[in-house]
Parts: C-alpha cells; structure tokens; sequence
C-alpha cells in the first residue's frame, strides 16, 4: 500500500529546553523539531517522505560524498537523502493513508470533547438575571456618586494635629502591625458591632463636643489632637452612607421609622466596610490623599479610642482586604449589611 505523509512527535530530551540550539542533522537549517527519527527542519523532513513516497532513486553527479548545507541541499538529492538516512530517518515512520486518517480522527475527537466539556462548564455556570444585573449596575453606581476616591473633600476638614502628648493605647498601637500576617480567616469572625461599644448618638456627641475620651480618669493631661478632624472625617461619611442607602432600590420605599433604624445601626460598619477601599496591608494604614490625610492607628487613639476597641477592627479590615473582592462584590457587601433586617428597632416587614 502506498505510503503518504506523517512526521512523528517522538522528542527528544533537549527539546525541552528551550536555551538548547535545535539545528537540523541533514543540512544544518534551524530544525522545527524530531521528524521521522531524527532532529531536521521542514524542508528535510518534506524532502524525504517524498522521496520514500516516490521510492525515488537519486544519483549523485559527483563523487557520492557531497557537503550538505542549507544553501546547497537541492543541488544533490542523492546525497541528501544518504545523509537523512544517515542521521537516523526511517521510512517505517511515515504513515500509511489509514494511519494517518486515525490520527486525524481521534485528533479531532480529541477537539470535539474538549469543545464539548467547555460549553458544559459555561452552561452550568450561574447566570444574572437582567433585574440582579440591573440592581448591581445601580449599586456601583450610587457607589461611585457617594464615594470620592480622591478624598478631595477631606481638606475642608478641620486640620489634622498629630502634636501633643501620646496616650498610652496609641503607644501600644504600633503591634497592631503584626496582624498583617493573620490569617483571612479572621474575617469570618466579624468584629464586634460598634454599636454595642458606644451608642450611635453619643458617639456623634462625643467627636462634635470633643468629650473626654474613657481612659481620661487613666490619662489626666492627654491631648486628643486628632478629634476634630476625625469628627469631620466621621459626620462627612456618615452623610455619604445615607446619601449611599438612598439610592439603594427599594430603600425609600420602607417606612421612614425603618429607614432610620437602618441607618442608626449600621452606618458604621458600612464606613469600615468604605474604608477598606483605603487601607493599605503594608503598612496598616489608611490612604486618603495627600500626606496629611494617610492615617495610622495611632491616629485614631489619639481620638480618644482605646486600643481594645480598635484592634477587632483592624483585624477585620486585614481579613476583608484579603479577601481581594471585586468593586461589585464590595458594594453588594455593603448594601447587605445596611438592609439587614435583624437590625433593633426595626420591623423588617418590608425588607
């Protein structure tokens, strides 16, 4: 039976390195990889299957030792295909007709199931209803009108003071660093609520009338230096969550009762949840702008807040951080939060 075309993909150990030269054993051209038995370039491997085909019966015009190169290999085909045969090239290796179409069958078998398994994998794959990509679409949206990633704003805040007397917990707050390193685990033990330290309301009065901080019995003399402008920072996101919850749909349509306990008791955990967009992993810090407005851990403390309180809280911006979420994921996260219905206060029957 008449033999036809094939090349085998028999490869050798230096073919998997790609820093070794492959150079072809009859002409020295770049080979294109093993041929038949043997390391050739495609114009060598094409020569001899035609000339195995044909059964082709070359004479060389010269003395039969000619140099093959790859500038003089179509000068002598005799001695070509005495050098192909010489580096190894074996006839045997080329296919025969039905050989080949069994290959190029379970080829494309091969191709087939591949195809196959992948539009399975797609068609399993949960997809959004047009009424979730439209509320998604939404929530990035009130995102984006209610955030200001340039934190342009926080220069009308009063001044950030950093001077002054250093409390003990902010003396303490440099080992905070080391929760870097924790795991991401640590965000499925969410910290506990802001709102069990501190009622909403005297929290507002405590950073508008710049009270005494607790450990003021413990510190006589602290100067609370970042407390004004921390008490912007604060009021100015607050008003940017409601801003946020406004535009969250189906928000205005509950009673004005449940609204406001919504907002009462969750507001701070969507800001911690806001500032993580902020928070850096390096260096434990929030970066909001310039310099001036990069706060640390000590910052806070010297706002008044004890490092018991601030520690569950930068834990947990560790473990959301980690958690590298998609911009919707994140907004999703916050609006979930705000609508709980378990929230006190509130009667939930619409939400």
């Amino acid at each position: 039976m008449e033999t036809t075309v094939v090349s085998t993909s028999t490869l050798a150990p230096d073919e998997f390195d790609r820093n070794v030269p492959r150079i072809c054993g009859v002409c020295g051209d770049k080979a294109s990889g093993f041929h038949f038995n043997a390391m050739t370039c495609e114009g060598c491997k094409g020569f001899f299957r035609r000339s195995m085909k044909r059964k082709a019966a070359f004479t060389c015009p010269f003395n039969g030792s000619c140099t093959i190169t790859k500038d003089n290999r179509r000068h002598c085909q005799a001695c070509r295909l005495k050098r192909c045969v010489d580096i190894g090239m074996m006839k045997e290796f080329i296919l025969t007709d039905e050989e080949v179409q069994r290959k190029k069958d379970l080829i494309q078998r091969r191709k087939d199931e591949e195809a196959m398994r992948e539009a399975e994998k797609e068609a399993r794959r949960p997809r959004l209803s047009d009424e979730q990509s439209h509320v998604i679409a939404t929530l990035v949206e009130a995102h984006h009108k209610t955030y200001d990633d340039s934190y342009s704003d926080f220069c009308r805040f009063r001044p950030p003071v950093r001077e002054g007397p250093v409390t003990r917990s902010a003396s303490r707050a440099a080992s905070l660093h080391s929760l870097s390193d924790a795991s991401s685990d640590s965000f499925s033990h969410s910290p506990e609520s802001v709102d069990t330290k501190m009622n909403f309301n005297n929290l507002l009065m405590m950073y508008h009338e710049q009270g005494s901080s607790p450990d003021s019995s413990e510190e006589e003399g602290s100067s609370f230096s970042m407390l004004p402008h921390l008490a912007d920072l604060v009021s100015y996101s607050i008003q940017k969550v409601i801003g946020f919850a406004k535009m969250i749909p189906g928000f205005r349509d509950l009673t004005a009762e449940d609204q406001i306990a919504l907002l009462k008791s969750s507001a701070i955990e969507v800001i911690m949840l806001r500032s993580n967009q902020s928070f850096n992993l390096e260096d434990m810090s929030w970066s909001c702008g310039g310099p001036d407005f990069k706060y640390q851990v000590s910052d806070v403390t010297k706002a008044g807040h004890t490092l018991e309180l601030l520690e569950p809280l930068v834990k947990f911006q560790v473990g959301l951080k980690k958690l590298n979420l998609q911009e919707e994921e994140h907004v999703m996260l916050m609006a979930i939060c705000l609508l709980s219905p378990g929230r006190s206060d509130c009667s939930g029957a619409n939400i």
